[in-house]
C-alpha cells in the first residue's frame, strides 16, 4: 500500500484535473489516482442524481488495477452487480462522508463526493486491507478538487435548464465523433482487436412535436417542465458513453459511439417510445420525431448534419412521432442521396457551429 505521507500522486492528479476538458477523462483520472494511492484491486465510479422519486445511482465506469497497466471499463460494458445504494446511505450518515467495511476479507472503502446528504458522485474502492485514516482524509481532499473541477466544467459546458451538453461544446465533440468513426473503419479491417471499437458511430437529431403549441396553450413554465423531463428521459434511455446535447428551443442532438446498425435503431426508438408513454404534468402526452445517420468520416460535417436533418424532416412530414434512419430511407428510395452536395446543407449546419 502507498506510504501515507506520499500524497504527491494525488497533488499531481488534482493539477491534471484542472486541464481536462472531458468528463470521461476526469472520471478515469480520479479513479486511477485513488486506486493507486490506496493500493486497491479495483474501483467503481457512480453518478448520483436527485430525481422526483429519490436518489438514483448510475454506474460510470470500473477501474481494474493490473500488473502492467490499469484498465478502465465504461458503464456500457458489463459491470459487477454491486448495489451501491446501501453504501451511499452509509456515506450520507457518516460525518466524514466516507465508510469502510470488510466483507469476506475484502475491504470496501466508499466516498460520497458532494455536499452532506446531497452527494453527486460515489467512488467505491476494493482493497486487501483497510487504509489508515490519514490516507482516507487525503483522498477526501483530492475528491473535493475533483468536485470543484466538475462544477467549473458544468458551468462552462452544460445547458442551464436541462444540464445536457450545450451547443457550444458540439463542434469539439463532433470532431471526436468523426475520429472515432474513422477508427471504427480501421478496426473493421483488422483480423484481431476490440470488436466494440469496430462498430460505427451515429448522429441523431430529436425534435419535440408541436412544442410551440405547448408553450402557447400552457405557458412557458409547463414548456420548461417538458424540456426537463425530456432531458431526464434521454439520460435514462441512452447509454453513459452517448453525448446528449440541447441546442435551444425544442431541438436535441445525440452522438452515439460504436453501435451496430440494428442496435442503434433500437436505442433511438426506445427513447421515442419512452417519451410517447410518459405522462407530462397538465399536458398529458407529448411525442418527438427523430432522424439519424451513420457517421462516414470521409464526408464533410455539414453533409453529415444535413443527412440527420433530412431524416428528421422525413419523420415530421410523415405523421411525426417517428424514428427515421437516413441510410435506410435512401436504400428504400424514400430519400434521394445528395453525395457531393454538402454545400446545400451549409446553411443548416451553421446553426450547429455558430
Amino acid at each position: 500500500m502507498s506510504d501515507a505521507g506520499s500524497i504527491l500522486p494525488l497533488l499531481q492528479g488534482a493539477e491534471a484535473l484542472g486541464r481536462m476538458r472531458s468528463r470521461e477523462h476526469a472520471y478515469r483520472e480520479t479513479s486511477d489516482r485513488v486506486l493507486r494511492f490506496l493500493g486497491g484491486r479495483y474501483s467503481l465510479f457512480y453518478k448520483v442524481s436527485a430525481e422526483r422519486d429519490g436518489l438514483h445511482v448510475h454506474p460510470l465506469g470500473w477501474k481494474i488495477a493490473g500488473e502492467d497497466e490499469d484498465h478502465w471499463i465504461s458503464a456500457d460494458a458489463t459491470l459487477p452487480s454491486f448495489d451501491p445504494a446501501p453504501l451511499l446511505a452509509d456515506c450520507h450518515a457518516s460525518e466524514s462522508r466516507c465508510v469502510t467495511r470488510c466483507e469476506a476479507g475484502d475491504w470496501i472503502i466508499a466516498f460520497a463526493i458532494g455536499e452532506p446528504l446531497a452527494a453527486q458522485w460515489l467512488l467505491e474502492v476494493h482493497c486487501g486491507e483497510c487504509p489508515p485514516p490519514e490516507m482516507l482524509q487525503a483522498v477526501a481532499l483530492f475528491l473535493d478538487c475533483f468536485r470543484n473541477q466538475q462544477l467549473q466544467w458544468a458551468y462552462a459546458n452544460l445547458d442551464t435548464l436541462t444540464h445536457l451538453l450545450n451547443r457550444k461544446t458540439f463542434e469539439e465533440n463532433f470532431d471526436q465523433l468523426i475520429d472515432q468513426a474513422a477508427r471504427a473503419q480501421f478496426e473493421c479491417q483488422r483480423p484481431i482487436g476490440p470488436q466494440e471499437l469496430a462498430r460505427p458511430c451515429w448522429l441523431g437529431v430529436i425534435d419535440i412535436d408541436h412544442f410551440k403549441r405547448v408553450n402557447d396553450t400552457y405557458g412557458h413554465l409547463f414548456g420548461d417542465e417538458v424540456l426537463l423531463r425530456i432531458a431526464d428521459l434521454m439520460r435514462h434511455n441512452f447509454r453513459a458513453s452517448d453525448k446528449l446535447f440541447r441546442f435551444g428551443g425544442e431541438e436535441f442532438v445525440v452522438m452515439i459511439y460504436h453501435a451496430d446498425d440494428t442496435f442503434v435503431g433500437r436505442i433511438f426508438d426506445r427513447f421515442r417510445r419512452a417519451v410517447e408513454a410518459h405522462q407530462f404534468p397538465q399536458i398529458g402526452q407529448v411525442t418527438c420525431s427523430i432522424g439519424y445517420t451513420r457517421i462516414d468520416p470521409s464526408r464533410l460535417p455539414a453533409e453529415l448534419l444535413g443527412r440527420a436533418d433530412e431524416a428528421l424532416y422525413f419523420s415530421k412530414d410523415n405523421g411525426r412521432n417517428l424514428t427515421s434512419d437516413y441510410e435506410d430511407l435512401v436504400r428504400r428510395g424514400l430519400l434521394k442521396s445528395h453525395d457531393g452536395a454538402a454545400a446545400d446543407h451549409q446553411a443548416e449546419a451553421d446553426i450547429f457551429f455558430d
